[in-house]
C-alpha cells in the first residue's frame, strides 16, 4: 500500500494556528529554518526524531499533517503517528518487558514496514508475530487490534499473528471474600445494593449500543446518584436508596457504612450540588464502585463477569454489521447503517478520536457510479478480517453466519483501498 502523502499545507496552517514564525518552529524542532521552509513547500519531508519534535512542538496529532484516512494506517504510519523514528522505536521496544529478546534494530524494523522478509527467526514465527504486535502496541500507545490490523494492511501474505491470551493480575478469590467477610451486615448492604446498581446501569448501556444508539461515557454513568439533601417527600429517593429500602435499610445516605467502604478501597464518593426544581441548590453525593469493589461484591454474590472477546476479535454487535456489509457484496448495504458501528468500523472515522477506526467497511459510491446514493462497502482489510477469524467468530457468535463470505469473492467485489 502506498504511504500517507505529507501534506505542506496542513504544516502552514497548523504553523499558522500556533502564531509561530519559521524560525521559532525550527527552534523548537531543532532544525534549521531552511527545512522548515522545503518542509512548507513540499520539497522535503520530515522524519524520524524531527517528525515527532515537530508534532509536539504544534500540538497536533500526525494524522492532521497527512491527507490519508484514519483506517488504512500501516505499521509504518503507526510509527510516525506516534513519533518516533525508526532507531527510537528499536530503544523503546528494547525496553519493554520480553523485548531485548527481538534484538531490535533499525534494518529490521525497515523490513517489517515494508513487507519484506525480516532475518529474524522470533520475528516470522505467529507466536513472536504476537508478541511483536503487543510491544508494538505499548510503544505506539494504540490498542492491540490497531497494529494487528496495521499488521495485515502491511503483510496480507503473512501468517497471522497470534495474540496469546493474558492473564490479569487481580486479587486471589480467597482474598477478595476475606474482604467481604471483614464487612459487617450493613456494610454488604450497601455493597450490595451499589452493585445491582452499577449492573444495572451497564446493561442499560450495553442495550444501547445493539440497538445501535449512542451510550454515555462510563465515567458518567459509573457515577449514581446516592443521596439528595433534601426531603424525601420532595425529591424522592435515588434508585440506590430505593434498593437500601427494600433491603430494610431506611435511613439510606452517605453515613459512616459507605464511608466504610470506601477506606477498604471498594467505592468512591463525589460531593457536589444539583439544581431542583422549586427547591433551587440541593446538595449531592454521588458514588461509583471501583475495581476491587467491583471484584469483591462478584465474588461474594458468585455473579459472573461478562467477557469481552480477545483481542483482535469485536463484539458481537460489530461482527454483526461487518458480515452484513460484506454479504451485501457489490450491492452494499445503503448509507442510512445506523448507530455508531462505522465510528468504529469504518474508514475515515475514529472513536472518541483517538485511536483509528478499523477501516473495514466504507462508504462510497457503488463501483461504475459516480452519482447517487452512497453505500457501505467491506474493504480489503474487512474481508482479510473476516477470512482471518472467521472459525474463531464461529465459536464465539454461532448465531451470525459469515459462512457465504468466501475468498475468491474478493477478485470479484473487494476493491483496492486508497492512500
Amino acid at each position: 500500500m502506498p504511504p500517507r502523502s505529507f501534506s505542506p499545507q496542513a504544516l502552514a496552517y497548523w504553523r499558522s494556528m500556533r502564531g509561530l514564525r519559521m524560525d521559532e518552529l525550527a527552534q523548537a524542532v531543532g532544525v534549521t529554518e531552511r527545512a522548515v521552509q522545503h518542509w512548507e513547500a513540499g520539497t522535503h519531508v520530515p522524519a524520524g526524531r524531527a517528525f515527532g519534535k515537530l508534532l509536539r512542538a504544534l500540538g497536533c496529532d500526525a494524522q492532521d499533517l497527512f491527507a490519508g484516512e484514519r483506517g488504512r494506517e500501516t505499521l509504518g504510519d503507526l510509527r510516525r503517528d506516534a513519533g518516533l523514528s525508526a532507531v527510537e522505536a528499536c530503544r523503546a521496544i528494547a525496553r519493554k518487558q520480553g523485548g531485548a529478546a527481538f534484538r531490535p534494530e533499525r534494518r529490521k524494523l525497515r523490513e517489517l514496514e515494508r513487507g519484506q522478509a525480516v532475518r529474524n527467526r522470533m520475528w516470522g514465527t505467529p507466536e513472536g508475530a504476537g508478541r511483536l504486535v503487543r510491544l508494538l502496541a505499548q510503544v505506539y500507545g494504540v490498542p492491540e487490534r490497531v497494529v494487528m490490523d496495521a499488521w495485515r494492511r502491511t503483510r496480507p501474505a503473512d501468517v497471522v499473528p497470534v495474540l496469546a491470551q493474558q492473564v490479569a493480575k487481580k486479587e486471589s478469590s480467597a482474598a477478595q471474600q476475606q474482604v467481604w467477610d471483614a464487612l459487617n451486615g450493613r456494610q454488604r448492604t450497601y455493597l450490595t445494593c451499589i452493585f445491582q446498581q452499577d449492573q444495572e446501569a451497564e446493561e442499560d448501556q450495553r442495550q444501547r449500543r445493539r440497538l445501535g444508539g449512542t451510550g454515555r461515557r462510563a465515567v458518567e454513568w459509573r457515577r449514581m446518584d446516592l443521596a439528595l439533601y433534601a426531603p424525601p417527600e420532595l425529591v424522592g429517593h435515588t434508585r440506590i436508596q430505593s434498593r437500601l429500602r427494600q433491603a430494610g435499610v431506611h435511613d439510606p445516605g452517605a453515613g459512616s457504612s459507605v464511608a466504610a467502604l470506601e477506606r477498604r478501597g471498594l467505592v468512591v464518593t463525589y460531593r457536589d450540588r444539583v439544581h431542583v426544581q422549586g427547591l433551587g441548590e440541593v446538595r449531592r453525593t454521588r458514588v461509583e464502585l471501583t475495581r476491587r469493589g467491583r471484584a469483591v461484591a462478584r465474588q461474594a454474590l458468585g455473579v459472573g463477569r461478562e467477557k469481552g472477546p480477545p483481542s483482535p476479535l469485536m463484539s458481537r454487535w460489530l461482527w454483526r454489521i461487518l458480515v452484513r456489509v460484506a454479504l451485501a457484496g457489490s450491492e452494499g448495504v445503503d448509507g442510512s447503517l445506523a448507530g455508531r458501528g462505522p465510528h468504529f468500523l469504518a474508514v475515515g472515522r475514529s472513536p472518541g478520536g483517538k485511536s483509528p477506526s478499523r477501516g473495514f467497511i466504507e462508504l462510497r459510491h457503488p463501483d461504475g457510479a459516480e452519482h447517487g446514493p452512497y453505500r457501505w462497502f467491506v474493504t480489503e482489510s474487512g474481508l482479510r478480517h473476516i477470512l482471518d477469524h472467521r472459525d474463531s467468530y464461529r465459536e464465539l457468535y454461532p448465531d451470525v453466519d459469515a459462512g457465504r463470505i468466501a475468498p475468491s469473492r474478493q477478485e470479484t467485489w473487494g476493491r483496492p483501498q486508497r492512500a
